[in-house]
């Protein structure tokens, strides 16, 4: 049975608290609107997806104005100021202390892992999490203000979005091997991409920061680095 527009969004105000299938067939619309609604429709109340990311880990979206909603919190942090998992470009496990890059995730990467199975931050919060890109980054070094500071004994950069909305990213500092390095002097984070003009596929985009400021550069993949996923808008 088809139904109006104001019926749809009747149906739609009704199923908030619930979680179902749609069917929506509008009787009065434009073609572009009927070739959209003439769809099945999956409802996720946001009680239901808040409980599943709290149960995944997942940190909280984070809307900084920019292009990508970013999370609240690092993967495998309990909290945002935490340092979570130090992971190898391409580890989906978070477990990987090896030197041969070969591991990260193979001898012949993808330029691109975001949103890939070689993509932890999809494998472990799945929806659309996944890791930034090098333009991301960039976005967020460029369209944000950064501040040195200290939460909960943890340094690192409180990044300001143009509406006010704020995360911070502990720095961490990275891990080679079973090694800890500059831990409360660098923060560094993977970006999704393979840096393609090395001969032999060895480092990968990242985003460091200290003090001094944040930057983009690149390392050998197999280091472990902090993760902060973003969320598709």
């Amino acid at each position: 049975m088809s139904q109006t527009l104001s019926e749809i969004f009747e149906t739609l105000k009704q199923a908030r608290e619930g979680y179902g299938i749609l069917d929506l067939f509008p009787a009065e619309c434009s073609s572009l609107l009927d070739s959209v609604l003439d769809d099945e429709v999956e409802l996720m109340p946001l009680w239901w997806i808040n409980e599943e990311r709290q149960r995944r880990g997942t940190g909280v979206p984070v809307d900084l104005g920019l292009s990508v909603l970013w999370s609240s919190r690092n993967v495998g942090a309990a909290s945002g100021e935490q340092p979570g998992l130090y992971v190898g470009w391409g580890d989906t496990t978070g477990r990987l202390s090896s030197t041969d890059p070969d591991d990260y995730p193979c001898s012949d990467p993808p330029e691109d892992i975001g949103g890939t199975e070689h993509d932890i931050a999809r494998e472990m919060w799945a929806e659309t999490w996944r890791l930034p890109t090098r333009a991301e980054m960039k976005e967020l070094i460029q369209k944000c203000q950064w501040r040195w500071t200290v939460i909960n004994g943890n340094p690192g950069a409180q990044i300001i979005g143009k509406n006010g909305a704020s995360i911070f990213l502990p720095a961490a500092g990275d891990r080679y091997g079973n090694e800890y390095e500059d831990a409360y002097y660098y923060g560094r984070y993977w970006t999704s991409e393979l840096r393609c003009d090395d001969d032999d596929n060895r480092r990968a985009f990242l985003l460091e920061f200290s003090q001094m400021g944040p930057e983009i550069v690149s390392l050998v993949r197999h280091m472990g680095m902090s993760v902060r996923p973003v969320l598709e808008k």
